[in-house]
């Protein structure tokens, strides 16, 4: 027995300290970025922005980390305003994007005018985010990006109904392999 054992003054571990000594999801993502040669800037120990090429425009990614509720979330935010009182042909289509999307959802945010596809991660009990899930989360946004953008552009600007806006997406999306 050591004299560490003899006076209790090793230290026991704690989930505290485990928590406290998990990796950063956020790292795995700005690796990825790295590798990928994607845009991005680390905003701080928690936050990543980056910038994903798609068919359209490149697509703005804010992925957060919050180690209070042990979860990663991605959001990719498209800018623009919605002219002339559109919101509610915006929310239809939405509707209509999240029926076919496998994860995430789109909302749109009223205050901002923003049309925004959210997605998490719980990474509770202590696990660790891998490479593979990082890919996939990321395919995930830019698929719906993908869907999303043009029906927002034919419905905004081209003044579609949002079943004739997403249909149209869907035919480019498919014209443009």
């Amino acid at each position: 027995m050591s004299f560490a054992d003899d006076r209790c003054i090793r230290p026991n571990p704690s989930l505290k300290g485990a928590v406290s000594m998990r990796p950063n999801p956020i790292d795995v993502f700005s690796r990825l970025a790295t590798a990928e040669g994607y845009d991005h800037e680390r905003v701080d120990l928690n936050e990543l922005h980056l910038s994903l090429p798609g068919l359209w425009c490149d697509h703005d990614v804010s992925i957060t980390w919050n180690l209070g509720t042990e979860q990663v979330q991605i959001f990719l935010i498209f800018e623009g305003r919605t002219p002339g009182g559109r919101s509610d042909d915006i929310c239809r289509l939405m509707s209509l994007i999240n029926e076919r999307l496998s994860a995430g959802h789109f909302d749109y945010w009223d205050k901002n005018e923003a049309l925004v596809y959210r997605n998490a991660a719980s990474l509770r009990g202590g696990a660790t985010l891998r490479t593979e899930q990082a890919m996939d989360m990321l395919a995930l946004a830019l698929d719906a990006a993908e869907r999303g953008y043009p029906a927002c552009q034919y419905v905004i600007w081209a003044g579609k109904s949002p079943e004739d806006a997403l249909t149209s997406a869907l035919v480019d999306l498919a014209a443009n392999p």
